[in-house]
């Protein structure tokens, strides 16, 4: 619950937990997302052995919950943020993953069906966040030449910019809900 949004791998866990096997990390967490406590979202990848293998990102159910019962030195609001976005996602379908450039850089979600790349930032007016979260998006939708749904969700901020040619909508999380 402390590291929802979070890239998770699970070898890592394996080491950290000090349990036998990786497959034993997968049925835990087979377990809770069986249970409906976290949900998993794989890397975009046309291997579906990279998408086993790669780093995942867990999301948890209720937000509520994630803030109640994990541990934080701040409020997360980013994270809490992310995982309203997934939320609303997974209300209308499931084929939603994070997307990796080659160059590295990260896509909060992708939708491949509908050719949408979503990023969320809680405070988008601070310029080194702007520049990441403009590059990630942009370099993705270029690898991705289908895309025509590029989204920034803020917490407050809104307007329409364009880089490299292509438009980018900056939304803030409340009235991205609502248009559901």
């Amino acid at each position: 619950m402390s590291n929802i949004s979070a890239l998770i791998s699970f070898n890592k866990l394996k080491e950290l937990l000090k349990l036998g096997s990786v497959n034993t990390v997968k049925s835990y967490i087979d377990y809770l997302e069986n249970s409906w406590l976290f949900f998993v979202v794989n890397k975009y990848a046309f291997s579906v052995k990279e998408q086993q293998i790669a780093a995942k990102k867990l999301y948890s159910i209720d937000t509520g919950l994630a803030q109640s019962v994990g541990f934080s030195f701040s409020k997360n609001e980013g994270k809490l943020m992310e995982n309203a976005v997934f939320l609303q996602l997974r209300r209308k379908r499931q084929d939603i993953f994070y997307y990796k450039t080659d160059e590295g850089y990260e896509v909060d979600f992708f939708e491949p069906k509908e050719g949408s790349l979503i990023q969320v930032a809680h405070q988008f007016d601070m310029i080194e966040t702007e520049g990441r979260e403009l590059r990630a998006i942009v370099a993705a939708a270029k690898e991705q030449k289908k895309t025509k749904n590029l989204v920034i969700v803020t917490g407050s901020e809104k307007l329409t910019l364009e880089k490299e040619g292509l438009q980018i909508q900056v939304i803030p999380l409340y009235e991205w809900l609502l248009k559901g």
